[in-house]
């Protein structure tokens, strides 16, 4: 992987917890569930246009698509913890959605 290839994988990877983050907050404090669930798809979709549309997300041959998941997951976590958020009391939900990967990777590898 070359540097340019890094550096905008590092750009994607920061580009779609930051859409949430800032996009997320506030609808879902100013408006109503089901514009919060349209704009949410329009975030996600948007996000995952331009990492894998565009290719700012690079992944080898054979590669695990964990990409955004991951950057969501560890911007989130992040965001929380700079916010005063504990670590601690997120552990279930972590080790949980750790658990539902480790299942998933090994129902897909099943198939």
């Amino acid at each position: 992987m070359n540097i340019d290839a890094i550096v905008t994988t590092i750009f994607g990877a920061m580009l779609f917890p930051f859409m949430m983050i800032i996009v997320w907050e506030k609808v879902g404090k100013e408006i109503g569930i089901f514009t919060a669930i349209l704009v949410e798809g329009f975030v996600v979709g948007a996000a995952w246009l331009v990492n894998h549309g565009a290719g700012l997300i690079v992944q080898g041959q054979g590669g695990a698509h964990i990409d955004m998941a991951l950057a969501a997951g560890i911007g989130v976590i992040i965001n929380s913890i700079l916010q005063g958020g504990k670590i601690k009391k997120s552990l279930p939900s972590i080790i949980a959605a750790i658990f539902g990967g480790v299942i998933g990777g090994f129902v897909l590898a099943s198939m």
